[in-house]
């Protein structure tokens, strides 16, 4: 049977398209690090749904100084672009130069296929101690092999469903105490903030109160994140949960409701409401049937459902500015361990955010640059004399992809085998390369994207979209009919590479079921709901 790796490989040229749509690599082999140089560490730091305008503001909305202060120490990137509007997909795609289409994983939840070369397993191969702490459960480990965490030394997801940065920072600092000194760091550092749901940050005061059998239990904040969990006593028979707004009604959203006798889940049934759903009123009945008395692990999450798009906006900017802060904490720990001036910090983020653009809030849906479009700071060791070449390159379109080259080549080690992407130091033309895909998104779809032009493919519907990103920096004007022949080539193109590209990825084993229903209650607790059939 062929190999994976080998089936990769070929996803791309089967097509003849390697050149025209990922750039080909800038990267020269070289056989080990250049023996002149010490190790260079290098800080991966990744803000979860970030769009770029966070960076490049210039209305102003966001308050970013430890941003802007990286960006002053680097360079900062205008036009970098993520490979798919999902966590997973794009960090893999990062991890592995390669785009989606050709890595296999379109949906979060996947198994990363156990021979696709990442760069943290690249690094450790090479020495490096590497370190990761993650605060979105989209990048949990389920499977040590099958894992966005292959290759990591330490792969800190100790929290449930997502972590706040104020929490993120202190298991950041106790995985940065237990490094090897001996050896050069490789650190991932992941804020999940300002990923949906967005908090209030006290500007709201929104509660709910939850009531076990007719009596209250606990008030819960749902303007803020909070997931509340305790162990409380379950007789035998029926016991109902009811949760409402305290005070004047408002729709809200149960993100999640476990119940746990001895580590396993009871079955809820719902008589009022369900997961996701905004309502008024939510009821949930336990039935332990004639069951003795029991203690219970209770988990509940709940969140207020946005107003309007004025109020999503200025929770989300809030988040901005709060995930800022902790990325100067993290910084000036760095600084405080003497990591930070000679080390290759990388900023960026696995894909933006529609703030009502196009029809709604959140990322995932369509490949429109505001979702795609993330911001990208690449800070070099004090003593790399080659700010100017990626200065060079920081107005042009760049993309995930070029990342691990460019990680690479300031270490001095050779390239990841199967790399697509081109160093930042390398002067290239880039189509870059999107996709989205069912069932999380409710179309498939497959983009390319260059300075001028963006072709959607909607294979499908065997149909495309063609949007002008000078003119129409909105993309609401399809010119496809009216200027297809512009990128002539692109629609066949396309269709080529949607045909031959690697299969999506599933898991394996005796437990895939289990994994497969947790990783789905998970995604659904985040708001990846999947599309309808």
């Amino acid at each position: 049977m062929e190999s994976n790796s080998r089936r990769f490989a070929v996803v791309l040229l089967a097509s003849g398209l390697a050149l025209a749509a990922c750039g080909k690599s800038g990267s020269t082999p070289s056989s080990t690090r250049e023996s002149e140089k010490p190790p260079v560490n290098v800080v991966l730091v990744v803000i979860d749904t970030l769009r770029a305008d966070a960076l490049f503001d210039p209305a102003g909305k966001y308050d970013t100084p430890n941003l802007d202060r990286l960006a002053r120490e680097g360079v900062a990137f205008e036009r970098a672009f993520s490979a798919a509007p999902m966590t997973l997909p794009s960090h893999v795609s990062l991890f592995s130069s390669r785009p989606v289409l050709e890595t296999g994983v379109s949906n979060n939840g996947q198994d990363v296929p156990a021979d696709l070369p990442l760069l943290a397993e690249w690094l450790a191969d090479h020495d490096y101690d590497t370190r990761a702490v993650l605060s979105l459960c989209t990048l949990n480990s389920l499977d040590e092999d099958e894992s966005p965490g292959r290759g990591f030394e330490s792969y800190d997801c100790n929290y449930r469903l997502m972590a706040k940065a104020e929490q993120s920072i202190g298991r950041l600092r106790a995985s940065l105490a237990e490094r090897d000194p001996e050896k050069p760091l490789f650190l991932f550092a992941h804020f999940s903030d300002p990923h949906e749901p967005y908090e209030s940050h006290g500007t709201k005061t929104r509660r709910v109160q939850v009531s076990r059998n007719g009596e209250p239990l606990v008030v819960l904040q749902a303007g803020d994140m909070q997931q509340w969990v305790e162990t409380v006593e379950l007789g035998k028979g029926r016991t109902t949960f009811e949760i409402l707004p305290e005070g004047e009604p408002y729709q809200f959203k149960v993100r999640n409701l476990d119940c746990l006798e001895d580590g396993r889940p009871l079955p809820i049934q719902w008589e009022a409401g369900k997961v996701m759903e905004s309502v008024s009123v939510a009821r949930a009945v336990v039935d332990r049937g004639s069951r003795g008395s029991a203690k219970c692990e209770l988990r509940i999450w709940v969140n207020d459902a946005l107003v309007d798009y004025e109020e999503g906006r200025q929770r989300y900017a809030l988040e901005v500015n709060y995930a800022d802060r902790y990325v100067g904490e993290l910084m000036a720990e760095l600084e405080r361990l003497g990591l930070h001036r000679d080390s290759l910090i990388v900023f960026t983020s696995d894909h933006g955010e529609g703030l009502g653009e196009h029809g709604g809030f959140g990322h995932v849906e369509n490949l429109s640059d505001g979702l795609l479009r993330v911001p990208l700071i690449v800070k070099l060791p004090q003593d790399d004399p080659r700010r100017a070449q990626l200065e060079a390159g920081a107005k042009r379109v760049v993309s995930h992809i070029d990342l691990v080259p460019t990680v690479l080549e300031v270490a001095g080690l050779p390239p990841l085998p199967g790399q697509r992407g081109t160093s930042l130091f390398t002067p290239h033309e880039v189509v870059h390369v999107a996709q989205t895909s069912r069932p999380e998104a409710q179309k498939n779809q497959l983009a390319f994207r260059d300075e001028h032009f963006k072709m959607v493919y909607f294979p499908d519907e065997e149909r495309f979209e063609l949007y002008d990103v000078v003119e129409d920096q909105g993309e609401l004007h399809d010119v496809f009919a009216q200027r297809k022949n512009e990128r002539a080539a692109w629609p066949e193109q396309l269709r080529g590479l949607y045909r031959n590209q690697a299969p999506p990825t599933a898991g394996d084993g005796e437990n895939d079921a289990q994994d497969t229903a947790e990783r789905d209650k998970m995604l659904r607790a985040l708001g990846y709901g999947g599309g309808e059939d």
